[in-house]
């Protein structure tokens, strides 16, 4: 098989391996021609483009190969590159491939250069192109319009025939400017200058005028129309109608007035009046605003004219033509129904109609009513009125357009009308819940979610420290918080409180019913005060905290006598420990005589006497830790021990108490704790000997003792009578019992579970309680692990 020579002798000399790589390579067609038009070299492309091998082609001039070819364009280009000696460029459709081709021709002194490529698929994209913007011009909802640069139209599409009203017979040939208004005629030389300068006018807003003389709103974008050479040889012009853009501007900033004017006060008298200033004589001659009541009668709340005398006359003329609400059209209409009414031209007839006789009639023409709408007042579902737009003398007839805007305008003067009201009935709300709050012996606050106080009454105002209710909250949020700041903070057990602790605080996170007996020392005064601080959250719709009431009772008169009780009783129950002490000492020996005479009744009667001596014993012990808890000086002994060794201890001595209850050890951990073993003893006892008492009717008490990584826990069940919820949180405090007619009253102080909640507290542990009525109750309390 032979290969085709790729040079000619004479070319084998001329190009190197380079080059030729670059040539045999390139997506081009590339030839050599030499002085006789013969082919002195093709690369592939070449062949493949123009469907010949290089042996039937090398060595053989142009007319031997394509004879077909010769008189075309092309050879007539070949020939004027040869002749010139300048290189010659074209694009043109090859008759013979019915392909196009771009064509670039070098000529040298050894003869022709030529490259050429097939572009007959991008001619076909362009025409295709071409036809498809032609098509979107002529379907454009844009006016397009092309211009020479001396302004004489050359094309014409069907939007511009829809907006000016000139067919394209009639505008292409003719000045531009025939569309131009009188008063715009040289807007054309401003604009072609720019365009002459090579810039784009964009969306320039600016007006037009139709055949019919009608003047039009129109934005315009001038572009710049260039020939091949990159010359400006005219204009294009799209033009968009925006009279419906242009009216929504004025209307949204109508309604952005009136909306302004609706925000500006919540007096509704004084809005409608400011709103009716507004509307005349911009929308309508005249305004009026109409409101029912639940009975049906109908009030003239505002009438507007640009005359005030008419104003008056028309106010008059109401009292003497009341609406009537039974007419089947007009005012009483749109309230029953709730849909506008539009009427575009008001004829004579139709005002002889509505008529009631003949003085009526008269005022109606002479009114001159040319168009009327109707609309309702809505709020929250409810018609409040009407307002009426009246168009007489500027002789403006109303559309839907206009019927549209009335009825925005009614919904929103309906809504802040409605606003306007409902703000007068708080106010008048307010003004009286304020009296009342004023008079009460509580303090009270309001907290909004960042805890600002946003009302306070002087009570609570005088017992924070402030002077009064204005001055408190007239003081700035960082400021009253340093006011506050200044008092040493307590709960009734003496334990520090922070402002976070607060019952507000902790109502604003959700919490709900708080109530905390708050003791706060002032160090300015030095005094110590006593509130009762109950706190309760509002939540808004979405369930979001959006206030906290807090109400503040103050105990301070009641917290001095019981402190002075307090002191009395810690003196008594030392002063009754002592005789106490005796006589349980004279019984025991009373008991010894009696036993060795044999006297058995005397033991009866010694018996029952030791054992209400240990009940006396434990109440006046009671007393006095009660005491000490309340002077902070309760002694705590510590030391490390084993909890579940002192749980089954208590289990077993309490059992031998009792025939009636089995007492359950159900679980028990090895659990190292600190502290006072005694104390946490008679923790034990307290809640054992309470689960005995409550449970009546027999049955078992349930003990565990359970760890985890960092602490014990401990609960007694049983199967008793059960505490309600309400009790649940109270039962802690000191004195408490709950009380329920319906329930049998069991004896007792009510501070055993108080002291037994406070050795917890002293112990860094908590105590708590599960139950439900009827159901039985566990107690809880945890105490924090031995860490050696």
């Amino acid at each position: 098989m032979s290969t085709s020579p790729l040079f000619s002798d004479e070319m084998k000399l001329t190009f190197d391996s380079q080059v030729l790589a670059v040539l045999e390579n390139t997506s081009d067609g590339f030839i050599i021609l030499n002085n006789c038009w013969c082919y002195t070299y093709l690369n592939r492309a070449a062949e493949t483009i123009l469907q010949k091998r290089r042996e039937d082609v090398l060595g053989k001039n142009v007319w031997e190969v394509f004879p077909e070819a010769v008189g075309t364009s092309f050879w007539t280009k070949f020939y004027e590159a040869a002749d010139t000696q300048t290189i010659v460029e074209l694009e043109d459709l090859y008759p013979p491939f019915e392909k196009w081709f771009q064509v670039h021709i070098y000529p040298s002194e050894a003869g022709l250069s030529v490259t050429f490529r097939d572009i007959t698929e991008r001619k076909r994209r362009s025409e295709e192109a071409r036809l498809q913007l032609a098509a979107l011009v002529e379907s454009s909802d844009d006016a397009i319009i092309g211009k020479t640069r001396e302004g004489i139209i050359t094309s014409w599409n069907r939007a511009a025939k829809r907006m000016y009203g000139y067919s394209a017979e009639e505008a292409v040939g003719r000045p531009i400017t025939l569309i131009f208004p009188p008063d715009r005629q040289d807007e054309f030389t401003k604009i072609m200058e720019q365009i002459l300068r090579g810039e784009r006018v964009d969306h320039y807003e600016t007006t037009r005028m139709r055949k019919d003389g009608t003047i039009l709103p129109v934005s315009v974008t001038v572009s710049p129309i260039h020939n091949k050479d990159e010359q400006i040889i005219g204009a294009s012009a799209i033009a968009q109608n925006i009279t419906s853009r242009k009216r929504a501007e004025e209307q949204t900033h109508f309604l952005a007035n009136v909306s302004k004017v609706l925000a500006s006060t919540l007096d509704y008298q004084e809005t409608l009046a400011n709103i009716a200033h507004l509307v005349v004589p911009q929308l309508a001659d005249w305004f009026v605003v109409d409101l029912v009541d639940e009975h049906g009668h109908f009030e003239l709340i505002e009438v507007d004219h640009r005359d005030r005398e008419k104003v008056q006359w028309a106010k008059e003329l109401r009292k003497k033509y009341p609406i009537d609400p039974d007419t089947p059209t007009g005012v009483p209409n749109v309230v029953r129904t709730g849909q506008a009414e539009l009427y575009s031209e008001i004829t004579d007839d139709m005002l002889v109609a509505s008529a009631r006789d003949e003085e009526e009639l008269a005022i109606s023409r002479q009114i001159g009513f040319t168009s009327v709408m109707v609309v309702p007042l809505v709020a929250r579902g409810k018609t409040l009125g009407t307002v009426t737009f009246v168009s007489a003398e500027s002789g403006r007839r109303y559309n839907t357009g206009d019927i549209a805007l009335a009825e925005e305008v009614g919904r929103r003067v309906g809504v802040a009308l409605d606003n306007a009201i409902l703000y007068r009935q708080v106010q008048q709300s307010r003004d009286q819940l304020d009296v009342i709050l004023r008079g009460v012996a509580d303090g009270i606050t309001v907290q909004d979610p960042n805890g600002r106080v946003i009302y306070a009454n002087d009570v609570a105002a005088q017992m924070s420290g402030f002077p009064s209710a204005e001055a408190m909250l007239n003081m700035p949020s960082d400021s009253w918080m340093q006011a506050m700041s200044r008092f040493v903070l307590k709960d009734e057990a003496g334990h520090p409180l922070t402002i976070e602790q607060l019952p507000g605080r902790r109502a604003l996170r959700g919490e709900k019913n708080v109530q905390v007996i708050l003791q706060y020392y002032d160090p300015v005064t030095r005094q110590t005060l006593w509130s009762l601080v109950k706190a309760e959250p509002l939540f808004n719709e979405q369930g979001s905290v959006q206030l906290a009431v807090n109400v503040f009772v103050d105990l301070s008169e009641r917290k001095e006598l019981e402190l002075r009780k307090d002191e009395f009783i810690s003196m008594a129950s030392h002063e009754l420990k002592t005789p106490v002490t005796s006589l349980k000492g004279f019984t025991q020996v009373l008991y010894r005589r009696f036993k060795k005479r044999g006297d058995e009744e005397s033991l009866s009667f010694l018996a029952r006497m030791d054992g209400q001596l240990d009940k006396l014993t434990k109440l006046i012990n009671n007393l006095l830790d009660l005491s000490k808890i309340q002077a902070g000086k309760l002694a705590v002994q510590e030391e490390a021990f084993d909890l579940a060794d002192v749980v089954r201890n208590i289990v077993d001595t309490l059992q031998a108490t009792t025939q009636t209850h089995q007492l359950v050890l159900e679980e028990t951990t090895h659990a190292e704790v600190f502290g006072d073993k005694d104390r946490i003893e008679q923790v034990l006892i307290n809640l054992v000997t309470n689960a005995l008492k409550y449970s009546p009717q027999k049955g078992c008490v349930n003990i565990r003792v359970s760890t985890d990584h960092e602490q014990a826990l401990v609960s007694v069940q049983d199967f008793g009578i059960g505490i309600a919820e309400a009790h649940q949180q109270k039962i802690f405090e000191r004195f408490y019992q709950v009380t329920d007619p319906m329930e049998k009253t069991f004896p007792g102080l009510g501070i055993g579970l108080f002291i037994s909640n406070e050795i917890i507290k002293q112990h860094h542990g908590r105590m708590w309680v599960v139950s439900s009525k009827g159901e039985g109750a566990t107690f809880y309390f945890t105490l924090p692990l031995y860490d050696r």
